[in-house]
């Protein structure tokens, strides 16, 4: 009789300690799933993504190009977007990252912009599909002579390149 009271506390606990077990697993699994869906989703988004560039020049210091949305998820966050470029100035050779950049004058040295977004009638502000986007560099040393290459990566992972001249 004196160790049945142990015997049934000690039960007690082990059933309390497994229900705890098991309620932070199935959280776990639950965080796990819904991680793994936004994933899945992600995945798709960019399957339904592309960019394309369609022209580039330039003048000076400053490089202007054109990139259009030919997929269906629209472009939305342009602070999020990458752009580098290769490119060589007299006898050096250059590859930088610019970061993006809001000011338009003056543009500071080794940064991109949008000048502006054709026919952005739904949505303004953000590139939807079959829309074109204007950008402007401005490097500093400015490019000379010789083919440069340039990449535009979407905050999804999906880029466009393009040489120029």
């Amino acid at each position: 009789m004196d160790s049945i009271l142990p015997a049934l506390v000690a039960v007690t606990i082990l059933v309390l300690a497994s229900l705890l077990i098991g309620r932070s697993g199935f959280t776990s699994f639950q965080v796990l799933g819904d991680a793994w869906q936004d994933a899945e989703e992600r995945s798709i988004e960019r399957v339904r993504s592309d960019i394309v560039i369609t022209s580039a020049n330039r003048s000076g210091s400053t490089v202007n190009f054109t990139v259009r949305n030919d997929g269906d998820t629209p472009v939305v966050d342009f602070s999020r977007m990458d752009v580098v470029i290769q490119y060589s100035s007299g006898t050096s050779n250059f590859i930088k990252y610019l970061d993006f950049t809001t000011q338009s004058t003056p543009q500071p040295d080794d940064t991109w912009r949008v000048l502006s977004i054709s026919s952005d009638v739904i949505d303004p502000g953000i590139l939807n599909t079959g829309e074109s986007m204007n950008i402007r560099i401005q490097l500093n040393p400015a490019p000379t002579g010789g083919s440069h290459w340039l990449q535009i990566t979407t905050e999804l992972g999906v880029s466009a390149s393009r040489f120029f001249t």
